[in-house]
Order: structure tokens, then C-alpha cells, then sequence
């Protein structure tokens, strides 16, 4: 930008704030993705342990929050079903079940590596406003003085 240019702070600040939007929802949606890996690699967890653990009963939780559970033997330790997308689930043996949640969990790796590069960007480009116009700021008090 030259010098013979003049900066319109207020054009700078609602850009500042619309930057500082997207930085807000781009954190909401990482959250949300880790919810959605956490579940994924706690469901991973518990089909190995169901058919790799011995027989006998399994605590079931009757919550995402594990508030409240309940004992129950599987009546299949060897096959689960599975949520494909689009409200469709699949019984899957465990073989495939584990391949699709290995890769669901690689797709939303992807996502939050990707979300995560697009924040870092936006937070940059938050400080480069942020010292714009804090030198702004300055120079108006020095005229000022």
C-alpha cells in the first residue's frame, strides 16, 4: 500500500470482524470434528475389545455422556453395524467394520488438518489487522499532541 493512500479504519475493523467471525466458527466445526474422531476411535476401541475380549457381558453405554450404562452380552461378537451416511448402516463383520472406521477416522484427520491450516491463516491475518490498526491508532494520537 503507498503512503498516498489512505486506510479507512472502519472498512478495517467490520474486515477485522468479519475475520474474527469466521476464526469463531472454523474453532466450532474443529470441535465438532474431534467429537466426531473421539467416537470413531471409541467405537475402533470398543469392536476390537467385543470381539478380541472374552465372553461374558459388556458395559453398554445408554448415552454419549456415559451417564447412565447397563451390562449385555453381544449376541455377535463378530459382526457390528455400522453407519455408512445418508441414514443407512450396515451389519459388517469386524474385518470391514474396522476399515470403514479407519478410514472415516482418516477423513476426518484430513478435515481437521485441513480446518486447522485455514485457522492458523485467518489468526495471521487477525494480527496483521490488529497491528494495521494499532498503528493507526497511534498516528492519530500523535496528531493529537
Amino acid at each position: 500500500m503507498s503512503r498516498s493512500q489512505t486506510i479507512d479504519p472502519n472498512a478495517l475493523i467490520a474486515q477485522l470482524e468479519a475475520i474474527r467471525s469466521e476464526i469463531s466458527q472454523l474453532r466450532t466445526l474443529i470441535s465438532q470434528l474431534l467429537l466426531q474422531k473421539d467416537g470413531v476411535t471409541k467405537a475402533k476401541s470398543s469392536i476390537d475389545s467385543i470381539s478380541n475380549g472374552p465372553e461374558g457381558d459388556v458395559v453398554f453405554p445408554l448415552d454419549p455422556g456415559y451417564v447412565a450404562m447397563t451390562l449385555a452380552k453381544p449376541s455377535d461378537k463378530n459382526h457390528f453395524i455400522i453407519y455408512l451416511g445418508a441414514d443407512i448402516f450396515a451389519k459388517l463383520d469386524t474385518s470391514e467394520a474396522m476399515k470403514i472406521l479407519t478410514e472415516r477416522e482418516g477423513e476426518l484427520n484430513q478435515a481437521i488438518n485441513d480446518v486447522s491450516q485455514r485457522l492458523s491463516q485467518l489468526e495471521k491475518l487477525e494480527d496483521q489487522y490488529e497491528a494495521i490498526l494499532q498503528q493507526i491508532a497511534e498516528q492519530v494520537q500523535q496528531q493529537k499532541v
